[in-house]
């Protein structure tokens, strides 16, 4: 039990100076530093060349013809910025913070992460565009060790590892992810594609290799990260990229993908709502298109004014006499007036003065000696 409670003391003190470091970590001043000593023209094309000026990236013709110089030079006068900054006598000492923050983020993700999730979890950064990111990277591009890799593989976001890292395993994880979902075809949520994914060979084979545990999901989720293949829909579910109800890109998917999600019947305008409020893209809903869309589509069915529930849930096509139609028709016997209304409603947001006009309707039901209806024919 001491054991236990030391580890567990040693965990938060790790973790407390991890985020400690997180917090004083910063990409720009770092640069800042190693430009410093810098003639003024290497670093402005540095800063042009890898947009650390809060601009893109310049190409060597662009920054060639603002100094008159050929593309060529403007490489050479680059490297030699590269070099010069290797060359200080500090250098190691300013660059080696940053490759041990990589490296412990990479480390506690087991060993990989994509671009853009590293980004996420070092600074809550959403793109490489932003200008932290823009400084980070170019210290990890130029000047960081060999022990930092960065990947571009086509079916992959780019990604870096550390080097231990064996590729042809990553492939090996990321391509069980898929086959699961694949054999599910559908969505899942975080946990319950995790679950699936560790009671494989594969999981039990890479356990040690990528710190694969019980207790951190934090490896696993990086493989999903790292795969253009697997991606998650607006309600955090994670599917297949070319998926409807992960991508949707007709207004029939975004509407399909609405009503599967909320699992209840939904007034059209309702659901337009959802749908904005969902950001699958820039493309508004307006209600109107909605409610064609709801018409003309045969998974919808009308239960009220306006309201609309999935077929594949039970609900029965057409109007409140043909729902007390197929009420009967799947009874082996006759019905009181007040069980198929409460039949119905379970199909209908309607009135029961409705069903009650709908049951007058002599030419579809009849009533035995016992006031109980079957059907006329």
């Amino acid at each position: 039990m001491e054991n236990n409670t030391n580890n567990s003391i040693l965990d938060k003190v790790m973790a407390a100076s991890e985020e400690e470091e997180l917090e004083s970590f910063s990409p720009v001043e770092i640069v800042a530093k190693l430009f410093a000593e810098l003639p003024s023209r290497e670093q402005d094309i540095l800063r042009r060349r890898f947009g650390l000026h809060g601009k893109g990236n310049e190409t060597l013709e662009k920054i060639g013809a603002s100094y008159k110089v050929t593309r060529e030079r403007v490489r050479q006068i680059e490297n030699a910025a590269i070099k010069h900054i290797k060359g200080f006598n500090y250098f190691e000492s300013i660059i080696k913070p940053v490759e041990l923050v990589v490296l412990a983020a990479l480390e506690k993700h087991g060993g990989i992460m994509a671009e853009t999730h590293m980004l996420s979890y070092l600074f809550e950064l959403e793109n490489s565009e932003d200008p932290t990111a823009k400084h980070l990277l170019f210290l990890l591009n130029k000047l960081s060790s060999n022990r930092l890799i960065s990947e571009s593989k086509k079916g992959y976001a780019p990604s870096w590892r550390v080097d231990f890292v064996d590729w042809e395993k990553v492939e090996q994880t990321v391509s069980q992810m898929v086959n699961i979902l694949e054999k599910q075809g559908n969505p899942l949520s975080e946990d319950e594609l995790i679950e699936l994914f560790r009671r494989t060979a594969v999981y039990e084979s890479h356990k040690s290799h990528f710190n694969f545990n019980e207790g951190t999901i934090e490896p696993i989720r990086a493989h999903m990260h790292v795969c253009d293949k697997l991606k998650t829909n607006p309600f955090d579910e994670w599917g297949l990229s070319h998926w409807t109800t992960v991508t949707p890109k007709r207004m029939g998917d975004k509407i399909y993908l609405i009503m599967k999600k909320h699992g209840k019947p939904l007034h059209f305008r309702d659901i337009a709502e959802h749908i904005n409020n969902a950001g699958f893209d820039q493309k508004k809903a307006y209600a109107p298109t909605v409610h064609n869309e709801l018409i003309l589509d045969d998974r919808y069915v009308l239960v009220g004014r306006g309201i609309y529930a999935l077929k594949e849930w039970g609900y029965i096509p057409g109007v409140v006499s043909d729902v007390i139609q197929d009420v009967l028709k799947s009874s082996p016997e006759a019905l009181s007036r007040e069980d198929i209304v409460s039949k119905v409603l379970e199909q209908r947001m309607v009135k029961r003065g409705t069903v009650y006009l709908a049951l007058s309707n002599n030419n579809r039901f009849a009533k035995d000696g016992e006031g109980k209806y079957f059907l006329a024919t």
